[in-house]
């Protein structure tokens, strides 16, 4: 009979080199496959595949550290809050004004020199106000400032509302003046866990010896389908796990699960606006009937908002029944529901993947996202759009002193007398989710 499936042997070891094992090799080998099981299958683990392929940065440190810079986030957004009803005196005069943030606290930020615009809409018509800071005092739940008035729409004297908001517009010193006093954003830092992952191929000398149908060398089919469940179980890790540790074992973050975790407020549709808290990741609940490209557009803005941080692109899981909504024709359709007159709304060019996978480009003037089907959204999450900013997740294989934890074959684990084939695939590794405010979990319900 011939072998027509395929010939019997595999080949490990690293890429372009001379090293070749074939499974019929009876000594203890250890080969490194890290940089080719990403390539397996791709279209079973996508998210795995884009770590591997543009994020992969080694740790020596299976509790790995790494730092947040929210630099850009705080020169986006420096808004604040009026803290009490107050009447601003006359251009020219100088008062206290007490400001604090929407979570009662003090505004780190402000410093003298520093001019702020103070928007009160009342009756539906914008009043505003310029002030410029000359002194700084600060609690722990407010900043009083002693300011001079500038400019507003007062006669003499202007009554601003509770909770008016603020911003600072800039800074205006006098000729002659000294260096201002200094203000700067000190980095974050959070801590990620890498887990061991461990997948075993086992068969009998017998069953090996056996000349089976279809495949000839039954150890070469399971040695596939081992390789390919132990990348299928890192991927389900790496996107519904949430960090930590428990009776010594250690449990790596999933981009998911790390989104609801640190999504602990209310976000909701009430109408066209969208009511969110930009120091969180942005999880929402959308009826699937109700998603059109002008609700997506609404949804980008916050998503792709300069102050969340992060850029212009993101990579966007998306369950296959989500994949299929964006595609549907007929009623209650996401075309139909955005084409008003026969006007096309969108623009959702599909193209062939760097990586083996078909995506669909969602192109907005707010950002784009790559739409690729992740196949392991199932069950609870089958409704599940999770859009990742590439820039703020890592793969991180432990690797460090001459030892690579990355993903690994140590053939004939057996002990010494079993008359048995085992084989075992070990990786450690990690997902690094920093600034986790970039990140995206929209969940369809009803598709």
């Amino acid at each position: 009979m011939s072998e027509k499936f395929n010939s019997g042997q595999v080949k490990f070891g690293t890429p372009g080199s001379q090293t070749a094992l074939t499974l019929n090799n009876q000594s203890r080998r250890l080969f490194d496959f890290s940089d080719r099981i990403a390539e397996l299958a791709p279209e079973e683990s996508p998210f795995f595949v884009y770590l591997s392929k543009v994020a992969k940065v080694p740790t020596s440190d299976s509790q790995f550290r790494f730092l947040e810079d929210r630099t850009k986030i705080h020169m986006t957004d420096r808004s604040f809050l009026l803290k009490g009803a107050t009447t601003l005196v006359a251009e020219g005069s100088n008062m206290d004004i007490v400001f604090d943030t929407s979570g009662a606290a003090s505004v780190d930020f402000l410093l003298p020199g520093m001019v702020v615009a103070i928007g009160d809409v009342g009756d539906d018509i914008p009043t505003t106000a310029n002030v410029r800071i000359n002194t700084v005092s600060s609690s722990s739940a407010e900043t009083t400032c002693n300011v001079t008035a500038i400019s507003h729409l007062g006669s003499t004297t202007l009554p601003l509302a509770d909770d008016s908001k603020c911003t600072v517009i800039g800074t205006s010193f006098e000729q002659g003046s000294g260096s201002p006093d200094v203000f700067s954003q000190e980095l974050d830092h959070d801590t990620g866990f890498t887990q061991i992952f461990k997948t075993a191929c086992e068969m009998t000398n017998t069953a090996r010896a056996t000349i089976y149908r279809g495949y000839a060398d039954e150890f070469q089919r399971i040695w596939n389908l081992k390789l390919r469940e132990h990348k299928v179980d890192i991927e389900r890790a790496m996107l519904f796990g949430q960090k930590g540790t428990a009776s010594g074992i250690q449990y790596t973050d999933g981009i998911v699960g790390s989104t609801i975790r640190n999504g602990h407020a209310q976000v909701k549709n009430e109408g066209a606006k969208l009511v969110y808290n930009s120091g969180i990741p942005y999880y929402q609940n959308n009826r699937v009937q109700d998603l059109t490209y002008d609700t997506l557009l609404s949804n980008f803005e916050v998503i792709f908002d300069p102050a969340r941080g992060g850029g212009r692109a993101k990579l966007a899981l998306a369950s296959r029944p989500v994949i299929s909504h964006f595609n549907k024709l007929g009623s209650n359709s996401f075309i139909t529901g955005s084409m008003t007159d026969g006007d096309q709304r969108y623009n959702f060019p599909a193209s062939q993947g760097a990586f083996g996978h078909l995506v669909t480009k969602v192109q907005t003037i707010h950002g784009d996202i790559s739409m690729v089907a992740e196949s392991l959204f199932r069950g609870f999450a089958s409704g599940f759009m999770m859009m990742v900013d590439l820039d703020h997740v890592a793969y991180r294989p432990l690797v460090g002193n001459g030892l690579n934890r990355d993903t690994s074959i140590t053939t004939n684990v057996q002990q010494a007398d079993e008359d048995l084939r085992k084989d075992m695939i070990l990786t450690e590794a990690g997902l690094e989710v920093s600034l986790p405010e970039t990140h995206a979990l929209m969940n369809l319900e009803g598709v």
